[in-house]
């Protein structure tokens, strides 16, 4: 997060990173909140491939993700609990 607001950028390379879509102009013009904290809901029943990995080199010791000060999606959470603008 930049100040206050979200950094959405981060968002957009998260939802892409683990849905495996490709960030395109057409992705971002239909992306809303609703959809992004749906994916959310299902991904902590389904973890998506890159989330497991991570799971297992950190459970491995192999790596240690560097510690962020922020988290987007709980920022974009507290501005929208209903997920919508």
């Amino acid at each position: 997060m930049k100040g206050d607001a979200p950094d959405f950028d981060r968002i957009v390379a998260h939802y892409c990173q683990m849905s495996g879509e490709a960030w395109t102009n057409a992705l971002e013009a239909e992306l809303t909140f609703a959809r992004i904290f749906a994916r959310h809901a299902y991904w902590r029943e389904n973890p998506p491939a890159p989330v497991l990995f991570s799971a297992l080199a950190i459970g491995l010791g192999c790596w240690k993700p560097e510690r962020r000060a922020d988290d987007a999606v709980a920022a974009l959470r507290g501005l929208f609990p209903s997920g919508r603008i």
